[in-house]
């Protein structure tokens, strides 16, 4: 994996349709509007309701913290309620030279970080907290991962995004794509998102 150093910010932006059957129109709707250096993530789907479901766009230098009005308006008529972008300063932003072919979001405004991203979009504090040293892992059996975007809250010290792209299809994995803990993830306020096949 390289690490790109090129990401300015994540965005993850979150909303309600009002029916889970156009799912499909708003993943083809994001997916025309995607376009720019980094890689596609499509639109992710909740584990818990399938009218629920997130975009992820990694801000390049010149890109529009906003992201293009018509894809609001273009998904406007299938969408019951938007929830406020949440806006992540990069704190891990890796990726493989093959796109990944799933990918998993988990999002939560709970948990307390070490040093919060209070100078902006555009890096973390001054205050980044140093990391312990690990022993040696054995990575034998290990599957590779095809992308890892780890990104802390812009102007808060609670909270966490994790979007994690792998070359594995769902349905071979570890995990089934529903086997999550989902009420072990609701008492921590941990919304769960993922790729449909």
């Amino acid at each position: 994996m390289t690490i790109d150093t090129r990401i300015n910010a994540l965005v993850v932006q979150e909303f309600r349709l009002h029916s889970a059957d156009t799912a499909g129109d708003a993943a083809g709707i994001v997916a025309a509007f995607s376009s720019g250096i980094g890689p596609t993530v499509p639109l992710l789907t909740s584990i818990d309701d399938n009218r629920d479901v997130a975009t992820v766009r990694a801000l390049h230098p010149g890109d529009l913290l906003e992201g293009d009005p018509a894809e609001r308006v273009a998904l406007g008529p299938l969408v019951a309620s938007w929830q406020p972008p949440r806006h992540y300063g990069p704190r891990i932003t890796e990726r493989s030279e093959s796109p990944p072919s799933y990918y998993r979001l988990a999002v939560t405004e709970s948990g307390i970080n070490n040093a919060s991203t209070e100078s902006g979009i555009n890096g973390a504090s001054s205050e980044e907290p140093i990391a312990p040293r690990r022993d040696a892992v054995d990575l034998g059996e290990a599957t590779p991962l095809g992308l890892l975007w780890i990104g802390l809250p812009v102007g808060t010290y609670a909270g966490l995004m994790v979007l994690v792209g792998d070359h594995d299809d769902p349905a071979g994995a570890m995990f089934a794509p529903r086997d999550w803990p989902l009420p072990f993830s609701r008492a921590l306020g941990v919304r769960i998102y993922e790729s449909q096949s």
